[in-house]
């Protein structure tokens, strides 16, 4: 794997706006001059800051004590210092980073507020995979994560808990540092492909090497199965404890090889591949604005300001939800294309209830279909104007609806089959405190658009591991802990 692969990798889960290859830093107060490479990727996406560091390093012919030794030197600890570094100049120079090596294209985003941002160090340490399956005689060539293993303990083979091929807590008086091959940073990326799915595994990740209870996992992609079939009690996947049993009870366990294996191979994670497919339309439709936002191609209606700040936003609430929120809302968004066929104007809000983890943040979606009647008033672009209000007015009238939402994301599309083209409209708004006469205004627009009347409410529900029949050789964790359910309120104009 190269760093272009890092970051062709990242794309698929950060997608493009968020990821940057190779930043450098501004030695020069005044910006431009030869910049240093902070690190080899970054990934910025509020709150959330990932920072990688690669190192390829040859596997030496020494003994294998010496040969891991030296290349968990060069490879992991390296690295380590990299992102310290990397990390160090990011909080104290926040403006001095930069694309390019002569430090004359700044950072296109602002950082996360020091205090709201969650940094996540990750080491992608190569050129040991054959070593290892070699020592472990086959397998993946990933590695055994032994959090018994702490700081300098992880190359000296004097160390009582030595053991090449293992990685634990290589810092452990400092911020957590992941430390991935290649084979395992594919597996983990690919499986969670969203910045929450990937980011939330992190955190627990961490959390649990360091609490204790884990005693040893054969391979990441071990611990990876454990955590996908696990939901803890506020509905997340976590390292919970193995079924029908406390941690009070069993301190702490070790995660055998073969976990990967049956995870992939049970009929229930086929099944929740092919339930997820449909989710990639909501991927696709974060490109189409990214792609206009990176290229500078977004469209500037007549009477409005363009800010890609609010652009930027808008799209992040979208790339923050997960891969399972992603399927629900893309069969949401599906489905009213279809009805929008048949119907001027056709609205849709997904809405997570006010008691929900997910109930900051509310998305809805419009068709608005272009008439022949709009080519006398100023034709596709008054008609881009017209859906624009619309987005506005919906907004308005869901965060004052809806006093618990903090933000509505609105997005507007023209129904498919029309003939004459398509364009995307996108609308952040936040909530604020609405005076009587914001509401008096606002129920005039409504009216005027003849919009937002009587809503019908339907619940959604859905499984992450939809049913499906099993074997008795399938995995013994129930599906009811498999399953993940969601109450999202699909509004609709009837």
């Amino acid at each position: 794997m190269s760093e272009r692969y890092l970051a062709k990798l990242a794309d698929l889960t950060f997608l493009n706006l968020w990821s940057y290859p190779n930043p450098y830093r501004s030695q020069k107060l005044g910006g431009a001059g030869d910049g240093k490479e902070i690190c080899d990727l970054l990934v910025v996406c509020d709150p959330h800051i990932l920072i990688f560091s690669e190192k390829e390093i040859t596997w030496s012919d020494k003994s294998v004590e010496v040969a891991w030794s030296r290349w968990c030197r060069r490879a992991v600890f390296d690295a380590a210092t990299q992102l310290k570094g990397a990390e160090r100049w990011i909080g104290e120079f926040p403006d001095r980073i930069f694309l390019d090596k002569l430090c004359e294209v700044p950072f296109p985003l602002g950082l996360p507020a020091p205090g709201r941002r969650r940094v996540h160090r990750i080491v992608v340490a190569r050129g040991a995979k054959e070593a290892g399956r070699k020592f472990f005689d086959g397998g993946l060539g990933t590695f055994v994560v032994l959090p018994a293993l702490k700081g300098d303990d992880h190359r000296d083979p004097e160390a009582p808990k030595f053991m090449p091929f293992a990685i634990g807590d290589i810092d452990p008086d400092g911020g957590f540092v992941h430390v991935f091959d290649d084979v395992s940073l594919d597996i983990v990326m690919r499986e969670l492909d969203t910045i929450s799915d990937l980011t939330g595994y992190l955190d627990k990740r961490a959390a649990f090497i360091r609490s204790g209870r884990l005693l040893s996992a054969h391979g990441e992609e071990d611990l990876l199965a454990y955590y996908a079939i696990r939901i803890n009690e506020e509905g997340d996947h976590d390292f919970t404890p193995p079924e029908g049993r406390t941690w009070d009870k069993i301190t702490s366990l070790a995660i055998e090889h073969g976990n990967w294996a049956r995870y992939v191979s049970d009929p229930r994670y086929q099944a929740k591949r092919l339930a997820n497919e449909v989710s990639y339309a909501w991927d696709r439709l974060i490109e189409t604005f990214t792609d206009h936002l990176m290229g500078g191609t977004s469209i500037v209606l007549e009477g409005h300001s363009y800010s890609l700040t609010n652009s930027e936003i808008a799209v992040r609430h979208m790339a923050l939800q997960n891969r399972f929120l992603r399927r629900s809302h893309s069969q949401a968004i599906l489905g009213a294309l279809e009805i929008g066929r048949s119907k001027d104007v056709f609205f849709r809000a997904m809405l997570s209830p006010e008691n929900s983890k997910q109930n900051e943040t509310g998305f809805f979606f419009m068709t608005l279909k272009y008439l022949s009647w709009m080519d006398d008033l100023g034709g596709y672009g008054k008609y881009r104007q017209m859906r624009t209000f619309y987005l506005q007015t919906y907004a308005q009238a869901l965060l004052m609806k809806h006093r618990h939402l903090r933000q509505v994301i609105g997005i507007a599309m023209e129904p498919p089959g029309q003939g004459r083209g398509s364009s995307e409209d996108i609308i952040y708004a936040a909530q604020t405190e609405w005076t009587e006469k914001d509401r008096d205004l606002n129920r005039e627009d409504c009216a005027h658009l003849n919009i937002m009347g009587q809503l019908k409410e339907t619940p959604y529900h859905g499984e992450e591991f939809p049913e499906v029949a099993l074997s008795r050789s399938g995995p013994s964790q129930g599906n009811r802990r498999q399953r993940r359910a969601i109450a999202a309120r699909n509004r609709r104009r009837k």
